[in-house]
């Protein structure tokens, strides 16, 4: 749901926290959670193949968005063309294909001969691969079905994550994200294929998303993990804008998170920056990730704060996050300096006119006797000043406030819900914080409506919340309240 324009932010984190939660917590016909598969090459385990002359070097990392575990390992070489001017042909896999584990590690070996040079990393699911869901309230499986928070599913065939590496950098780990993922895809189109370009792009991404320097390069939190109390509120901000792009599938126009990769990738054309503001129709972009990365943080609280997340660190993230939802914001043009006045010529000084001849003194006449004058006459009494009229009683100032929401496409379990069993909606405003206790009631009584109007407020601050009656007369809860201020 949606209020004015001017509220674009709370607006937007309310739309999509009503699509979110319209999932449900749970599907009744979900399946069993699935048995991750331990038996792959890792870091730190003591089946790890022995080191041979040709290969020398060793790949490590980590893929966690939640953790991915299963997933194909894979290491490419580029091989130059002069005839080809980008890196998105020509790449030739070295080595041998690993698995991820349940953490979402790895450990690859590389022949020697390639340990210098940067190499692409690329991980790719097949059907023996699980994710490990970490938004909430659910996760869409590709088959529609839906899987609670901490149980491993699917996640589809065309999941891709990919980074760059450089095995002779014995303390460069491998980082396998959403984030980076798209850094690595600008990278491509770059004509720069150094690993300091790779940086600086990794930089860049950082500052888009308001994260510190060196924060995608960090080993990934994985939010759906027992114990979280180490946990700081960078890396926190970084795991819930990785988990909002899981959050995104909806089964419909994403059904996995490897669709919503694509819908990122082309929208970053031609210059591989994801857009910062959403727009009208809300298409992939920092603004809609930071958002979702909001929605899921208030969704997440109970479950990070079991896991002993300090409240101070919780409360720094969403600041965090805030402040760069607020620098997507367009801003105003700023307005034209007025142009001074021209200043005027001054007037021409006037020619000094002649002085007139003087006349000639006439003769004194006699003084003639005085008479005697009238008597006085007496001065009238001063009239009474008039009493100031009273100022005019200044007419009340009323505003009126347009709200416009989006139907929930589900309902609470899951099920889903069309337009037509949508039988009214019901708004409730006033100018008191709680719901319950505000006055004001409209109902809106054409569930096919997206839009009403509240005329006749007066001056202040006026809050709204509404829900949903479907034709059976069941109501949804009230959605979080968003405010209005009438000001002269």
């Amino acid at each position: 749901m949606s209020f004015l324009t001017s509220s674009r932010s709370s607006l937007f984190i309310i739309a999509l926290s009503s699509l979110l939660t319209a999932c449900g917590g749970g599907d009744s016909s979900a399946p069993s959670p699935q048995t991750p598969n331990s038996s792959v090459t890792t870091p730190g385990d003591n089946n790890t193949p022995e080191e041979t002359p040709e290969q020398k070097f060793w790949v490590e990392g980590y893929a966690v968005k939640g953790a991915v575990n299963g997933g194909l390992i894979s290491i490419w070489h580029h091989e130059a063309d002069a005839m080809v001017s980008t890196m998105h042909s020509n790449w030739v896999k070295i080595g041998d294909t690993v698995r991820t584990n349940e953490n979402g590690g790895f450990r690859i070996s590389v022949p020697e001969a390639y340990s210098a040079e940067p190499l692409k990393v690329i991980l790719q699911s097949d059907t023996e691969t699980l994710m490990r869901c970490d938004a909430q309230p659910s996760c869409k499986t590709p088959s529609g079905v839906s899987v609670s928070f901490g149980e491993w599913f699917w996640p589809g065939n065309n999941l891709e994550l990919k980074s760059l590496v450089v095995p002779s950098n014995a303390n460069e780990g491998v980082v396998l994200t959403p984030l980076v993922t798209l850094a690595f895809e600008k990278f491509l189109k770059s004509s720069d294929h150094s690993v300091s370009r790779f940086t600086e792009l990794l930089r860049d991404q950082e500052e888009h998303f308001g994260l510190g320097a060196g924060a995608l390069l960090k080993k990934p939190m994985d939010l759906a993990a027992a114990d979280l109390s180490s946990i700081q509120a960078q890396d926190l901000k970084t795991a819930l804008l990785n988990i909002a792009f899981l959050s995104l599938v909806d089964g419909q126009e994403w059904k996995t998170l490897g669709d919503v990769l694509g819908a990122a990738k082309e929208v970053s054309e031609p210059n591989g920056d994801l857009p910062l503001s959403a727009g009208e129709n809300l298409d992939l972009s920092v603004e809609l990730l930071t958002v979702a990365a909001i929605v899921q943080a208030d969704l997440l609280w109970d479950v990070l704060k079991g896991a002993g997340v300090k409240d101070a660190v919780m409360d720094n993230t969403l600041a965090s996050l805030e402040q760069t939802l607020g620098s997507t914001m367009p801003t105003a043009p700023p307005a034209p300096e007025p142009v001074p006045d021209p200043t005027p010529e001054p007037a021409p000084e006037p020619m000094p006119e002649p002085a007139p001849e003087p006349e000639p003194t006439p003769e004194p006449e006699p003084t003639p006797e005085p008479t005697p004058g009238p008597e006085p006459t007496p001065e009238p009494e001063p009239a009474p000043t008039p009493e100031p009229q009273p100022e005019p009683t200044p007419e009340p100032i009323t505003g009126n406030a347009t709200m416009s929401w989006n139907a929930p496409a589900t309902r609470v379990n899951g099920e889903a819900l069309a337009m037509g069993e949508i039988d009214k909606y019901i708004v409730k405003y006033g100018t008191e914080e709680s719901v319950d206790d505000r006055t004001n009631e409209i109902t809106v009584e054409d569930g096919q409506a997206m839009e009403y109007q509240v005329a006749g407020l007066t001056e202040g601050t006026w809050y709204f919340a509404m829900k949903t009656v479907d034709t059976n007369g069941l109501e949804s809860d009230w959605s979080v309240s968003v405010s209005k201020t009438i000001s002269r």
